[in-house]
Order: C-alpha cells, then structure tokens, then sequence
C-alpha cells in the first residue's frame, strides 16, 4: 500500500498542483524554453505517476488484470486465499474503465485535430501560389497581413499578399524565422498531444493549464530565436503589423489568436534582456535532464514494485 499511496501522491501533486503553481509563476515568461521544459517534466512525471496507479492496482494480487493472468497460466490456487471483494472490484473496474474512456479520448482528439488540419492543407491547394524564391513558402492572396505555418511535406509556411505589401524585408525574415523555428522544433505536434491529454484528462488542473499556457511560451520561443537573427525591433514592428488571426487546426499563427497574449509578447520584446546566456543554457540543460529523469524514475519505481505486490 506504501508504494501505491507514493504515486497516488505524485499524481496528485503533480496533476493538480504543480501546474497552476508553474501558471502563476512570473519566470516563466522571462525564460520560456525552461518553463516549456518544466511544463513537460510535470505533465511526463504526473502521467506516470498515474499509470503506476492504474498498473499497481489492476496488475497487483487482488487486480483483475492480475487474475486474467492467473487463469491464462493456471495458477489461480496461488492466491485463491486472498479473493477479491465488491470493493476491490470496483476500484478495479473504475480505475481499468476510466484509463480506456480517457485513452479513447485522447485518441480520438487528437485524430480530429490531424483531419482538419489535412481538410485545411488541401483546401489551401487551390487558392495559393508558389513564392518564387522562398521553397518553404506559400502566397495566399488575401489582403488581410496573416503568416502561419501548418506542417506539410511542400510549402508549409503560409504568408498572405496582405503581409508581403506591408512587410519590410527584415521584418518579413524575422517572421519567416518565427515559422521555421516552430517546424524546426515541431511545436505542433507538442501542442496537438497537449491538447488531446488535456481533453482525457480535463479533471486535471495541470494538463488544462498546459493547454492555456503552452502556446504563448512557444510563440515566446520562437519570437527569441527570431530576435537574436534579426532583432527584437523588428520582430516586435512585424508582430504589431499582423492581424491577429484564429490559427488552423495544427497550425501556428506569427500574430497570435488572443490580443492580451500578443500585447505581453510584444512587453516582453519592448524590454531589455538581461538573461546570462551561458547561465541560461546551464538552466536549460539541468531542466531538460530533470524533465526526463523525473518520470523515468516514477516509471521504474512502479516497474520494480508492482512484481513484488503480486
């Protein structure tokens, strides 16, 4: 009971604390490739921690899946003594149910998300052109100054002829820089599993924090390495530029969806930055190990434990 107890409490630390506590932290924003980092590492820690629960308590001596096993080998007589009762059942029943429902959910999520973003790719067939000059972009004549990236194998930056018309050069590579670093890092496969986990689990306050909080820290991300290119100024005269635009399914929009996210970027660029660079990849890095040890650990704790609880 001590090791289920053990993960039960990091579940619940992780999946309904620690996330509201990394939303309200000020940092964050400063140093958004951390706090993407930290983001990752709780919801990585708080997903295992609850497997562990659903694996200990139906994988375990008085488990359903423990018993299904025991019939498939015959083995039945080895903890007949310690049968299940109507409680144990239950728990088995709620926790082994509800992991199917919550999986069929995020599946299904993030399958939609997929579909309309391919309905989006191949509507957009039909109404761009090529660029000429630029291989990974896409013209979309539109009057309205809009550039977004959607995945795909040819073209996948899209800039309107709105955007090109009022773009000054240094401006529109900043922004072309913006995109790429998105698809470079593939911010929207990160954002789609966000979403799909938050959608299982929207019981857990973390994984719904993440879902509102990930994106600005992306597009912070992105609007850094775009400014160490080509400036902050410029980043920030491109960004004020762009019509703030709803962003396809899958997709990233330079400009942004929400006004008060576009104005605390645009804060964040006006500001001098006064960030070590060497103490900030000394952080990165120590985050990142952090990120992946922490749920590796939660997984080979319950990994060694569960055998000796059966």
């Amino acid at each position: 009971m001590i090791p289920l107890a053990g993960l039960g409490a990091i579940a619940l630390v992780l999946g309904t604390g620690a996330g509201p506590l990394l939303s309200r932290s000020p940092w964050c924003q400063r140093l958004p490739r951390v706090a993407v980092l930290a983001w990752l590492g709780v919801l990585a820690g708080a997903l295992a921690a609850m497997i562990g629960v659903v694996v200990m308590v139906s994988a375990g001596r008085h488990g359903l899946v423990h018993h299904a096993a025991e019939w498939l080998v015959n083995c039945w007589h080895h903890h007949h003594e310690g049968a299940n009762g109507p409680t144990s059942y239950a728990l088995n029943a709620f926790l082994l149910g509800g992991s199917l429902v919550a999986a069929v959910m995020a599946g299904l999520r993030y399958r939609g998300t997929v579909t309309r973003r391919r309905r989006h790719q191949d509507a957009l067939q039909f109404v761009v052109r090529s660029s000429g000059d630029l291989d990974d972009v896409c013209v979309l004549d539109h009057p309205v100054p809009v550039v977004y990236c959607l995945p795909s194998r040819r073209r996948p930056i899209v800039v309107s002829s709105g955007a090109l018309d009022r773009l000054e050069e240094t401006q529109l590579q900043a922004v072309l820089t913006h995109e790429r670093a998105h698809l470079r890092h593939r911010h929207h496969l990160l954002l789609t599993a966000i979403d799909a986990l938050a959608a299982a689990l929207f019981w857990a306050p973390s994984f719904r924090g993440a879902r509102r909080s990930m994106p600005i820290l992306l597009e912070m991300m992105a609007d850094d390495i775009a400014a160490r290119r080509w400036g902050r100024q410029a980043v920030a005269a491109a960004l004020r530029i762009l019509t703030i635009a709803q962003s396809p399914a899958g997709g990233l929009a330079a400009g942004g969806s929400d006004a008060s996210q576009l104005d605390r970027r645009l804060s964040r660029l006006k500001a001098s930055n006064t960030v070590d660079q060497a103490h900030l990849q000394r952080l990165t890095w120590a985050t990142a190990i952090a990120a992946v040890i922490v749920p590796l650990l939660i997984s080979a704790a319950w990994i060694t434990v569960t055998p000796g609880i059966c």
